[in-house]
């Protein structure tokens, strides 16, 4: 059965006459190619999504790149960031088609489905209605692949999720040279002139240097999806190119509050860079702590619940046998312990920095989290077996995370992935990453942070300062339960 999405923004963002848009983006396309690259075509583009009299020719831009590839791409997944309505993860919609006033653009529907596999992605047709973010870049791809029939789209749209479900979705979709990545993202918002050049400006020199964990909402709308294809990018060794950088002013005339404009290309093959070594430093601590409890985590909980049964025993943690442990427990580790019965929190004690072997800083964190946390009673005996729930994070070394004010601290948060230690002098407060579970508003975050730090949730002053971290964490909901014990997950 066929499902048309129909255009929801011809009229307004583009021209509704399929006469005039068809004019429109041939007259954009032909001054964009006379200084695109024609060697050869990117993996990936950023273009953004304004109403084409703003942003058209920077989209141009883009789209000009893909020229040579033109009659090898047969998908085109295009992922932007969801301004209608807000929700958990990311959005597909049920439509098998997608029209403007050009006619329809197929949906590959076997992509999709690969895409719903991944938990963060869900069918959410109310987000696609009146949502302008996908459907601009749309005329774009029909004029390109005018005549080829069996180019298809992949459209997706962002909302509160971590970077790395993005990232998950673009690798998961990567494909070969048949499909094309685009990221659909404006820049900054509502600034004057000389703000938003500056602003963009930096934009432009973090998507350079694949600095993703810098990128924050203030930065682009689309965000997200940008540093989700940052973190693949750097991850394949790819280079990227500036193509434009532009902002409304430059056709508006109005220099008072303008939005930004970008378009960049992406293509295989990357030299190291220095400037990446911390970047490099994360990457590494990733994937590293992922492969050992991948291979190990049953390990890890294992010695979690014992050095708990140790206690109630011995009335202090257990002391595992390093000499009898898998070498990468006897690496260096820092780790929190979580409890939670019933669903609630019911003892979480951990380590910031690493300062003994992992394995046994699973066995301290997990006895005082039994029975060292001040705000609950000491486990019982009974309670092992009275559904309790044991996580284990495992942290990266935290790394200073700088701002400007409250306002750009906020902005800079990356919701669900990252892990922030928050200081203003002798008070202290740490959020695991999994708290954004409960708390997804930034704000609402960092006031509860605020008030972990003992500090009042309104609260702020010139010497608060803050690092970030990331987690890698297990967890089972059978912790002291015979059979299989635990699942991973990546945050």
């Amino acid at each position: 059965m066929t499902i048309i999405r129909p255009a929801a923004v011809a009229g307004t963002f583009y021209p509704a006459d399929a006469k005039e848009l068809r004019t429109t983006i041939t007259k954009l396309m032909a001054s964009a190619t006379t200084h695109a690259p024609r060697e050869s075509a990117p993996k990936a583009i950023i273009v953004p999504h304004a109403g084409l009299v703003f942003s058209g020719a920077i989209a141009a831009d883009g789209f000009a790149t893909v020229v040579p590839a033109i009659r090898t791409i047969k998908r085109v997944v295009i992922i932007g960031p969801a301004h209608r309505m807000a929700f958990q993860g990311i959005a597909a919609a049920d439509a098998t088609a997608f029209a403007t006033p050009l006619g329809t653009v197929p949906v590959d529907g076997a992509a999709i489905n690969s895409a719903l596999a991944l938990p963060q992605v869900q069918r959410l047709n109310e987000a696609h209605v009146q949502e302008h973010g996908l459907e601009i870049e749309l005329p774009f791809i029909q004029h390109l692949f005018a005549g080829q029939p069996d180019v298809q789209i992949v459209p997706l749209l962002v909302s509160r999720c971590a970077a790395h479900q993005i990232e998950e979705v673009v690798e998961k979709l990567w494909g070969g040279p048949e499909t094309l990545i685009v990221i659909s993202s404006d820049l900054s918002h509502f600034h004057d002139d000389a703000t938003a050049r500056q602003m963009d400006d930096r934009t432009r020199q973090l998507i350079e240097n694949f600095r993703a964990e810098e990128l924050g909402f203030e930065d682009a709308c689309g965000c997200l999806p940008i540093v989700g294809l940052l973190r693949v990018a750097r991850k394949r060794g790819m280079t990227v190119k500036t193509l434009s950088l532009q902002n409304s002013s430059a056709t508006s005339g109005d220099t008072s509050r303008v939005v930004g404009y970008g378009a960049w290309a992406f293509y295989d093959g990357l030299a190291s860079d220095p400037q990446n070594d911390d970047i490099n430093d994360e990457t590494h601590f990733v994937d590293t702590t992922q492969n050992i409890l991948n291979r190990h985590g049953k390990d890890l909980l294992s010695l979690a619940s014992q050095s708990i049964r140790h206690g109630l025993a011995q009335g202090g943690p257990l002391q595992p046998d390093t000499d009898r442990l898998p070498a990468p427990l006897q690496q260096p580790g820092a780790c929190f312990v979580t409890l939670k019965q019933n669903g609630n929190l019911r003892g979480c004690i951990g380590s910031i920095l690493a300062h003994r072997n992992l394995a046994q800083d699973v066995c301290e964190n997990a006895f005082k989290a039994a029975f060292g946390d001040p705000r609950f009673n000491k486990i019982t005996l009974d309670a092992l077996n009275d559904d309790l729930e044991m996580s284990i994070s495992v942290l990266s070394p935290p790394q200073p995370f700088p701002f400007a004010n409250e306002a750009d601290f906020i902005a800079r948060l990356t919701p669900f992935e990252d892990g922030i230690i928050l200081t203003d002098g002798n008070r202290r407060g740490l959020f695991l990453p999994q708290v954004w579970d409960q708390l997804p508003d930034p704000t609402d975050f960092v006031r509860h942070l605020k008030r972990k730090a003992g500090l009042p949730m309104d609260y702020w002053s010139n010497t608060i300062t803050a690092q970030r971290f990331v987690t890698r964490a297990i967890e089972s909901r059978e912790a002291f339960a015979k059979g299989v014990l635990w699942r991973a997950h990546p945050g």
